[in-house]
């Protein structure tokens, strides 16, 4: 796991930025999340999109992953996966989260993880680390981005 000059979780690290995306509009969540399920799928070979897509969204029924700063961060565990993958959506216009009438999605990183204990607390730590960076302001910020890497240029920055 890659870490930045604190010591910290670096998100860059799982986030190619032919998977980070400016979506423009109100697309519905569940729209959102099939998009970043496809791009980390595509080259994932051992990654059956329909499959994890569903356990995406069967995770996304039990209890929401949209935080009140308007990030949501949909995940899943595989036993397919070595490595973590992610994918981000930035949503300058924001989304209504339907399983939360007064929560505004600005922001949706996907990210998948390996199921085995031993990337449990890598699993933890990310989820820490996207929590902590993707406040209200930083997501501000991210909506004004025109382009995939000035979007990764602000993740690196913090």
């Amino acid at each position: 796991m890659v870490s930045n000059k604190t010591g910290k979780f670096k998100i860059s690290s799982i986030l190619p930025s032919e998977r980070v995306f400016i979506l423009e509009g109100k697309p519905a969540k569940a729209d959102v999340i099939a998009r970043l399920t496809r791009a980390v799928c595509a080259d994932e070979a051992k990654l059956d999109y329909q499959d994890v897509l569903a356990q995406v969204l069967k995770r996304e029924e039990g209890i929401s992953t949209t935080l009140d700063t308007g990030l949501s961060i949909p995940h899943a565990r595989l036993e397919e996966l070595d490595a973590f993958k992610a994918a981000l959506a930035v949503l300058p216009q924001g989304i209504e989260d339907p399983s939360g009438p007064h929560l505004e999605i600005k922001a949706m990183f996907l990210f998948l993880s390996p199921a085995r204990q031993a990337f449990f607390q890598q699993h933890l730590q990310i989820l820490a680390a996207l929590a902590e960076v993707f406040k209200p302001e930083f997501i501000t910020a991210l909506s004004a981005c025109q382009n995939a890497k000035q979007v990764l240029d602000k993740i690196d920055a913090q």
